[in-house]
């Protein structure tokens, strides 16, 4: 019997190892009284600027892109806008320093390489990147600097021309149905659970400050007030479809997966349910 039982216990590990995961995605979708929705983005627009947002990503994202309409400098007054998340108000700016590495060597075969490793910058935010390129050079030696840079209290944006500001991410939280499992683990999609602006469970402002001036006490205000308004959970495959692309010079075909349920007002997470533990998504 007690070889039996081991047997068995071993069968169920062996099952419980190869067991093929299910994903699942909870989509949630986000209204406001201060955007609209045009075309790809929800879109607001005043005398002086136009700000988009585009929030579907995993977690959801709130960066904006700011399109200065006029013919003087705009500045955005990062010290005095922030992200507000139910009623915590998070700093766009914070005193921050970033340091990046430039990198000069040789190689005896003719050869130059310059390479640029670290971050590199728009004016005020960072993107990791390398960036190398061949010179018809030899020198044999190799330099390397490293360059501090502080954050900048004031992002400008020329005239007639729009800048894109990092935001930060929404929420990575999956409510869960605890009286109905099959609601948390449908075979296509589940029951949409809805909510209003007074009971919902997540809602967030974007406070944006500008001016014309660095040296101005004359600072505009731009508020957007955003609520989940509905979830609803997608199998995985309910949530993608496969589309065949074709490439306009070479014609050949690849196929691309895409999100059957986007929109610019929409994001979602992404949850697992392994068959040996039903009642867990993470």
């Amino acid at each position: 019997m007690k070889n039996l039982v081991c047997y068995a216990t071993l069968l169920l590990a062996l099952f419980t190892s190869c067991a093929k995961e299910k994903y699942y995605y909870q989509v949630y979708e986000v209204k406001s009284q201060d955007v609209s929705q045009k075309e790809n983005a929800l879109s607001y627009e005043n005398a002086d600027c136009r700000i988009t947002y585009n929030l579907w990503s995993e977690g959801g994202n709130l960066s904006f892109l700011i399109h200065n309409k006029t013919d003087k400098n705009l500045y955005v007054v990062m010290p005095q806008s922030f992200f507000i998340l139910n009623g915590v108000a998070n700093d766009y700016y914070s005193e921050s320093s970033y340091s990046h590495s430039v990198t000069n060597s040789a190689a005896l075969a003719a050869s130059r390489q310059l390479s640029i490793s670290g971050f590199l910058t728009d004016g005020y935010y960072w993107y990791p990147s390398r960036l190398s390129r061949q010179l018809g050079a030899s020198v044999g030696m190799s330099t390397t600097e490293t360059i501090e840079t502080k954050e900048a209290a004031f992002v400008c944006v020329p005239p007639k021309s729009a800048k894109f500001v990092r935001g930060f991410n929404l929420s990575d939280h999956i409510y869960k149905d605890c009286n109905n499992s099959s609601e948390n683990y449908p075979k296509n999609t589940s029951s949409v659970v809805r909510y209003t602006q007074g009971d919902t469970p997540l809602s967030f402002r974007n406070r944006i400050a500008y001016t014309f001036n660095e040296q101005s006490s004359e600072i505009n205000y731009i508020e957007h007030l955003f609520w989940l308004s509905s979830l609803q959970n997608y199998s995985e495959k309910a949530a993608i479809s496969m589309q065949k692309i074709e490439e306009c010079e070479t014609k050949a075909r690849k196929v691309q997966r895409s999100f059957n349920m986007y929109s610019p007002s929409k994001f979602y997470n992404r949850y697992i349910m392994n068959p040996a533990l039903k009642n867990s998504i993470w």
